[in-house]
């Protein structure tokens, strides 16, 4: 097959980009989590408590401390996402490499055994 290299390096890409996000997502994910257990908003809406403000300042604070939380945990659903579509690429290269092996096997096989039968007539 005239394809074959494109496609080999193709499916390459394919697994190196997918090793490369899915690395990425995780440990984003992982130092989102950190992030998320340091903040107090998060801490609170874990909990499910009400918290009784002694002052503005202490509502506003709370308030960006929330706006903080709810980027976040959006940040860490993207960063989860990402990962498993690095994972998905991951998977699709390596199939696909693993394919043409297979095929390359063959053929190799097949010429081998022609070239021993036309041997062996002669």
């Amino acid at each position: 097959m005239v394809y074959t290299g494109i496609v080999e390096r193709l499916l390459f890409t394919a697994i190196a980009v997918g090793v490369l996000l899915a690395a990425y997502g995780g440990f984003r994910y992982l130092d989102l989590s950190n992030q998320l257990a340091a903040n107090p908003a998060a801490q609170i809406h874990q909990e499910g408590s009400e918290v009784e403000l002694e002052s503005k300042s202490e509502a506003h604070g709370l308030m960006a401390a929330d706006i903080e939380r709810r980027r976040l945990v959006a940040e860490q659903r993207d960063m989860m996402i990402a990962g498993g579509v690095g994972l998905a690429l991951l998977g699709v290269g390596w199939l696909g490499y693993d394919i043409l092996r297979g095929r390359r096997q063959k053929e190799v096989a097949a010429k081998v055994s022609l070239q021993s039968d036309s041997s062996g007539s002669a």
